[in-house]
């Protein structure tokens, strides 16, 4: 005679072990794809903080190249009216004061901008400069430009 315990193949027993398999199955399941969506959210606000801090280093880039030599090779294009701007401008000595992420507030700005880039003088003088990302990567476009109060 055979114990209570013992258990063949396709009895109820073997039933209930097999929905316990599916169970645990699910047990694994549910936690490695939590993992990979913290996992997804965090490379996600990593791509963000390089995308910021690039936009930032470039920015001062050409801001230092437009102190330097009133052009950038990061632009594609700068407006008659900006390098006659910045040629009177840096009449005075001139540094690149900060770099701002995003636009300014309307009616300036239009929300198109990624940064605006601050220069200063040493006539107490201050010219800020919208930039956007061109469609060429690296390269960046002026939206506008206008002269700061002292």
């Amino acid at each position: 005679m055979q114990s209570p315990r013992s258990v063949r193949a396709g009895s109820l027993d073997s039933g209930r072990e097999a929905g316990s398999h599916v169970m645990n199955k699910w047990q694994i399941i549910c936690p490695l794809v939590a993992l990979v969506i913290v996992g997804m959210t965090f490379a996600t606000i990593h791509e963000l903080g390089e995308q910021r801090g690039f936009i930032k280093v470039a920015s001062h880039s050409i801001g230092s190249d437009l102190i330097a030599t009133t052009n950038s090779l990061h632009l594609i294009r700068i407006d008659p009216n900006l390098r006659a701007e910045l040629s009177e401008f840096l009449a005075a000595r001139a540094n690149v004061s900060t770099v701002l992420l995003g636009d300014d507030l309307a009616p300036i700005g239009d929300g198109q901008a990624c940064s605006r880039l601050v220069l200063t003088n040493d006539a107490g003088r201050g010219l800020l400069i919208r930039l956007r990302r061109a469609e060429q990567p690296g390269m960046f476009q002026v939206l506008g430009f206008r002269p700061l109060a002292s």
